[in-house]
């Protein structure tokens, strides 16, 4: 069946915008949970950065969801970017938050790419993309760690927790897009694209 660029396009749009209205949703909520977190993150930090390392994966669990459920291909960054512009004000590093939340949608967005060209289940690009972006927030966070931190014993153990924080983030966005999907909840079945429509 043959389709013109003037009939396709309007669908096209409603969907894209749709997908980005989603977006936004995500990011709104998961803001919410960030500011929630805030008051008592900083004081988890202190005592014992692992246990902050597996409290923190959940500020990002919705911009994971956020990409999975979507499908647009720089969702994650999207989400991360409306998630900080939402939280800065409220938690105690400001506009800072953005560095951690960037990092993690930007490295999940490219992990999701890299599955989707080579037909990963959710399983493995969940393994993957846990690796990826938890070694990137341990390097983003070791700086700031405190210098009675800093011995083997507790920065190994901060690496682990970021590692596995982060796979179970990217693990639980999947389980997630699924449930959300058995509530009846609309999902984009492709990525968005802006490349334009010809006739075919």
């Amino acid at each position: 069946m043959t389709h013109s660029a003037d009939a396709a396009s309007p669908r096209h749009g409603a969907s894209t915008t749709t997908a980005y209205l989603q977006v936004a949703a995500f990011a709104a909520v998961q803001g919410v949970i960030v500011i929630g977190l805030a008051p008592f993150t900083p004081h988890v930090a202190a005592w014992f950065p692992p246990a902050y390392a597996l409290v923190a994966s959940l500020q990002t669990l919705l911009i994971f969801t956020a990409r999975r459920f979507t499908g647009i291909r720089w969702g994650a960054t999207l989400t991360a970017g409306l998630t900080a512009l939402v939280c800065g004000p409220f938690t105690a590093i400001g506009w800072l938050l953005a560095v951690p939340l960037l990092a993690a949608g930007t490295l999940f967005d490219l992990a999701m790419a890299v599955a989707e060209r080579r037909g990963w289940s959710p399983r493995t690009d969940s393994l993957v993309a846990g690796a990826v972006v938890g070694a990137a927030l341990f390097a983003v966070s070791l700086p700031v760690m405190s210098l009675d931190h800093l011995g083997p014993a507790i920065v190994g153990a901060t690496l682990l927790a970021r590692v596995v924080a982060s796979w179970a983030g990217a693990f639980l966005s999947a389980r997630l897009v699924t449930r959300l999907e058995r509530m009846g909840v609309t999902r984009r079945r492709r990525p968005v694209s802006t490349a334009p429509l010809v006739d075919s």
